[in-house]
């Protein structure tokens, strides 16, 4: 059976990670879309997906990469596919910063953080939220004692203590941040938002709150190598920066219970649709000056909509 069609690509990370895809499909025999689809699952991913993930000239989500990679190994005798599962998300994370054209919304900067000609190890993707009242009158102990609360039980519901390296407490609110291998971060921040929604609508919170709006910020990084500051430090950092950003604070919606803004790659749903609720599209431009001026480009990213209907993006395809 021939290959798959390539779609044409510049030379960079995109390309070097569509060319070991291919060339895991070819070892494997070259099954076709439709018996990839199959035995990925139908809820999983469908043949046009599994097809763009070879042939289209975007980047793939990891998850459904993950999941193409586990099912080619199934052809390959001998095949490890911790082995593959490894090289292929090192390649998928140098894509994510290989063009303005083809990176994905986590990307914060196609800046470098340390000389090119200098090895560095690939650092571990991060998830960041930070979870905060949306206005300073809401800011009462008793309030600032509710949301810790709630937190604490979003933590429990996506497998995580109540204390630890995860999480920081601030006074106006946490953050928190794991590990976005251990289980696809489009699932856990679904499910981090559905907490703080079913918590708020809960009369369990120890002495209740008289709270107005939940803010939450969800972002998958780190968008470059990190130098001094490990990868979840690095991470947390990016996150606030992007929390600070004036144009963040003014997508926030406080029509609703819980307004909630993530970064592009966590709607990337190949897997699963854990978000049953509309999303409208934005960019947040950054520029920084600790460095000189330097334009980082656009920061893309999904906003929460009051929605009318069953839920989905806003549009039918991705405006970019």
């Amino acid at each position: 059976m021939p290959g798959l069609k390539r779609p044409n690509l510049p030379d960079g990370g995109l390309k070097d990670l569509n060319t070991a895809l291919h060339d895991l499909h070819r070892r494997a025999g070259r099954p076709s879309t439709r018996d990839l689809a199959k035995l990925i699952g139908p809820r999983v991913a469908s043949k046009s997906r599994v097809y763009d993930a070879f042939s289209s000239d975007r980047l793939p989500s990891w998850g459904l990469i993950q999941v193409l990679a586990e099912a080619l190994c199934e052809f390959i005798p001998g095949s490890a596919f911790s082995e593959e599962e490894q090289r292929l998300h090192g390649l998928w994370l140098a894509a994510t910063g290989a063009d303005d054209n083809h990176a994905p919304s986590s990307q914060l900067s196609a800046e470098r953080t340390i000389p090119s000609e200098i090895e560095a190890p690939t650092p571990a993707p991060v998830l960041a939220l930070r979870i905060e009242w949306a206005r300073p009158s809401d800011l009462s102990v008793q309030n600032r004692r509710a949301l810790r609360f709630i937190v604490t039980d979003a933590l429990s519901d996506i497998g995580y203590g109540a204390e630890g390296a995860h999480r920081r407490d601030m006074s106006a609110g946490s953050v928190i941040s794991v590990d976005a291998r251990r289980e696809d971060p489009s699932l856990t921040t679904a499910t981090v938002l559905a907490t703080l929604e079913d918590s708020l609508h809960s009369s369990g919170i120890p002495g209740g709150y008289r709270g107005s709006t939940l803010r939450l910020l969800a972002h998958l990084g780190p968008c470059a190598r990190p130098t001094v500051l490990d990868a979840q430090a690095q991470a947390i950092e990016e996150l606030n920066e992007l929390w600070r950003h004036q144009k963040t604070q003014d997508l926030f919606k406080n029509d609703q219970a819980v307004s909630a803004i993530l970064a592009d790659a966590l709607l990337n749903l190949d897997r699963y649709d854990p978000f049953l609720v509309d999303w409208e599209y934005a960019q947040v431009p950054l520029f920084r000056v600790d460095r000189g001026p330097q334009d980082l480009g656009n920061y893309k990213l999904w906003v929460r909509t009051r929605a009318d209907r069953a839920g989905g993006r806003v549009g039918d395809t991705p405006p970019f």
